[in-house]
């Protein structure tokens, strides 16, 4: 399969139609209509619904769709890499995270790198564990930043110095709003969203509590991703969720924070594919930011 072809699925995949996708390639329609014919006889699979007016993917089409737009991007990422300058440090940073303070270390690596090769740039995506982790194994991100607990096996890592508390977010309107600590009897008559990840378990309560709080016995009425939607389902007073991190505080008016009793805190890592060939401008952004993480213990 060339990559050409990848791009011209790609294009009728965007435009929907035959005719505007062929415009689009700078290509005639026949041309277009007959490799994508090809590629379907290829694969063996349908891939289009073609009516008079628009061409539209089948489900074997949208899954083809997600692998060719990884593909191409990793072609693109893998010319600019070739492509770097020695002497003007240049290229893509990738990196992936969820939702942490201890993010800084990242951006403030970048932002010191910046300033001594301008030419060079980053893409921040963000995710829970579960999205992190699918594009970092197949290398559309160079490092991806992981809240424990986390599978560590296949990946090489660095621990940030850094903790984060856990924290449960509830209304300001909630009962729940007049405490002032969640001690494990007040977590359990919660109820609570909580962390979608599947990668890896999420934070043992049963230790914390112990013993007191155990998985069957949390009242969760739902799971998130990412804190900004959810909030908004917070403030409504039907439900708390379990927060990472306190930085979410500042500008979220109706919201309150309220520490567990005891405290619970974890850790976090940034982490890189075993056995990967990085590029020139990751290798030098983790040596810069293993030299922060040195200078920071001594």
């Amino acid at each position: 399969m060339e990559i050409r072809t990848l791009k011209y699925f790609l294009a009728v995949a965007r435009e929907q139609n035959m005719t505007e996708a062929a415009n689009v390639l700078f290509v005639t329609q026949p041309t277009l209509s007959r490799q994508m014919a090809d590629l379907e006889k290829e694969l063996g699979k349908k891939l289009f619904v073609r009516t008079n007016r628009s061409t539209t993917l089948t489900e074997e089409g949208m899954h083809l769709r997600q692998r060719a737009e990884e593909i191409l991007a990793l072609v693109d990422q893998t010319k600019e890499e070739i492509r770097e300058d020695d002497m003007d440090l240049s290229g893509c940073i990738r990196i992936g995270a969820g939702e942490t303070k201890v993010m800084h270390w990242i951006t403030d690596t970048f932002a010191e790198l910046h300033q001594d090769y301008p030419r060079l740039t980053i893409e921040l995506f963000t995710n829970n564990a579960d999205g992190v982790q699918e594009r970092l194994e197949h290398g559309l991100l160079d490092f991806g930043l992981f809240i424990e607990p986390f599978n560590l096996e296949k990946y090489n890592y660095l621990r940030l110095p850094e903790k984060d508390q856990i924290w449960i977010v509830t209304s300001s309107q909630s009962p729940w709003a007049s405490l002032d600590r969640v001690t494990p009897e007040d977590f359990l008559q919660m109820p609570l969203l909580v962390s979608s990840r599947t990668a890896s378990k999420n934070f043992d309560f049963t230790v914390w509590s112990q013993g007191k709080v155990t998985p069957d016995k949390i009242h969760a009425i739902g799971r998130f991703d990412l804190l900004g939607n959810a909030s908004l389902l917070v403030r409504t007073g039907c439900t708390n969720l379990i927060s990472l991190n306190t930085f979410f505080q500042e500008g979220t008016p109706g919201l309150k924070f309220i520490p567990l009793d005891p405290p619970l805190f974890t850790t976090s890592v940034v982490a890189w594919k075993k056995f990967r060939l990085l590029s020139r401008s990751s290798q030098v952004f983790l040596d810069r930011l293993k030299q922060k993480l040195s200078d920071f213990s001594h």
